[in-house]
């Protein structure tokens, strides 16, 4: 008898230790699964992030373009404005509509109705009584007439609205005209807007010469060039793979801490919503006096196409093993520990194993740098990022100069730790995220640049840095110390290019610079440029 309750007890309690352990062993595994999923959600956010800030960047660049028809004493006529306009636009689909406001005293206002009713008879200065209606401007001491617009099928309504009748926009105007610096305003309702899109407008100011104080500016303000954006498609423009993340996202104004403002909202079909709720917000940098947040959310889908089966697995088997325990409790007890051990000594091996082919997959062992492999791979992402947005990338190829003789004369542990101090240099000169230093091959590194504008500025720092190093290298017939040879390429990728076509042309400016004398950086210009 007792020896029954012994073993019912035995059984009880390995039944018990069994469904506890295994629910521990799933839980855990579940736990570390959901963290590298919350790591990847991140990751996708901040990569969305960045391209819709790279977004708006570019598109508020475009009115530095505009502003230099306004820079000199007169102000062009409608059909330059329009024809620089619409080459903007032609690049940039998401800016609705460019405009130039000029600043008005109310004296002036009958002759700037006046001259432009020669071409639009019915035009007049007006303001929004309610949306979509508009009636002629109440009297003020000065106004900023939308003057110049482009496209102007569309905008209709917009042809003549005097900005400074809206609180928002007279605020928005102000600020940029007292601090001389470009503005974008809190999200608005376009005048012209009929769906219940937001949208936001961004100025450029104008002044007669450069004025320095306050009063100075007031006084000699022309008027501004303005951007009229809405916030829907510069977000669905700047998007990435959206419709493959499953990610809800919104876009927040925090500019005032007091109130802050859902500019968009990029709706997805079910928010996770398991044992704790997964949000995460990433602050985009500061543009034009507007702080931006995405504030982003996963749905079931996301995390459900990131699951495995390994942590219900693990449930499932120990229970099987449980209830074979409970037979066989002293054999099933000696197996379970050796698979047990097996497994945690595999899974150990597996993963010490993956994490040495990532690393050696993407890591130059020597120098610490990117890999020629990595490089090509982000090479050829880089490219076709470039073709869709219209924007340049840079190849820097650098080669050490006479690193033959360094080796045959100095020795190749000494080589090596030449290679490891000029990588750890090369890679202090590149500063953006978005930029990449790889070893190339040998005794040659390769930089790639993302639209940048200063690429033969890197170019020459890299070299410099190099020459400062001051490692002896008395058997170059370059100097007296290690130096470099530097050829760069720059080009607006086509479509149908392929990404070698810049490693060749930069190799062949690498090939330039040793004919030339070597310790030197030589760059090719790509013919359009070369032939205007």
């Amino acid at each position: 008898m007792n020896t029954n309750n012994n073993s019912k007890l035995i059984q009880i309690l390995v039944v018990f230790m069994g469904v506890l352990l295994s629910s521990l062993s799933s839980w855990f595994l579940y736990d570390v699964e959901e963290k590298v999923i919350i790591s990847e959600f991140q990751k996708n956010v901040d990569e969305r992030a960045s391209s819709l800030y790279r977004e708006v960047a570019i598109n508020f660049e475009t009115l530095r373009s505009l502003a230099i028809l306004f820079n000199g004493e007169s102000v062009p006529k409608l059909k330059q404005f329009s024809l620089e306009a619409k080459k903007i636009l032609t690049r940039h689909p998401d800016i609705q509509a460019l405009e130039w406001i000029p600043r008005v005293a109310h004296s002036q206002r009958a002759i700037y109705e006046s001259k432009q009713r020669l071409e639009f008879p019915e035009f007049e200065i007006t303001e929004q009584k309610k949306q979509g209606h508009m009636a002629t401007a109440e009297k003020r001491e000065e106004y900023f007439p939308v003057y110049y617009v482009e496209p102007l099928i569309g905008n209709e309504v917009a042809f003549g609205f005097d900005l400074s009748s809206n609180p928002t926009r007279l605020k928005a105007l102000e600020q940029s005209r007292d601090t001389a610096t470009p503005q974008a305003t809190a999200s608005i309702t376009l005048v012209q807007e009929r769906a219940k899109q937001k949208g936001f407008l961004a100025f450029l100011p104008i002044y007669k010469g450069i004025p320095s104080t306050v009063n100075k500016r007031r006084e000699n303000l022309k008027g501004f060039v303005l951007g009229v954006y809405r916030i829907g498609d510069i977000f669905t423009r700047s998007a990435l793979s959206d419709e493959h993340l499953g990610i809800e996202m919104k876009l927040v104004d925090e500019t005032l801490s007091s109130a802050h403002d859902i500019l968009h909202t990029n709706k997805s079909r079910t928010v996770f919503t398991g044992h704790k709720s997964i949000t995460y917000r990433k602050e985009l940098p500061e543009i034009w006096g507007r702080k931006w947040s995405l504030v982003a959310s996963p749905t079931l889908s996301y995390i459900a196409v990131r699951r495995n089966i390994l942590p219900q697995a693990i449930f499932i088997t120990g229970i099987v093993f449980t209830f074979l325990i409970v037979f066989y409790i002293h054999i099933i007890t000696k197996r379970a520990n050796i698979i047990q051990r097996i497994v945690t000594e595999k899974t150990s091996a597996l993963n010490e194993a993956n994490k040495k082919l990532k690393k050696l997959s993407r890591i130059d062992g020597l120098t610490g740098l990117a890999n020629r492999r990595f490089m090509d791979e982000f090479l050829d992402k880089e490219w076709l990022s470039a073709i869709r947005n219209k924007t340049s990338i840079s190849f820097i190829l650098i080669d050490i100069d006479f690193f033959k003789l360094y080796n045959d004369n100095y020795g190749h542990p000494e080589g090596d730790e030449c290679l490891r101090k000029v990588a750890a240099k090369l890679k202090d000169q590149v500063n953006r995220p978005g930029d990449l230093v790889a070893r190339y091959g040998g005794e040659e590194f390769a930089l790639v640049l993302t639209d940048t504008e200063n690429a033969e500025y890197v170019a020459n720092n890299c070299r410099q840095s190099i020459e400062e190093l001051q490692l002896p290298h008395k058997y170059s017939e370059a100097a007296d110390v290690v130096t470099i040879s530097v050829g760069l390429y720059t080009v607006v990728p086509a479509k149908g290019t392929d990404p070698s076509s810049i490693i060749e042309t930069a190799d062949k400016a690498l090939y330039k610079a040793k004919e030339s004398g070597r310790n030197r950086v030589e760059k090719i210009i790509p013919q359009s440029e070369s032939t205007t």
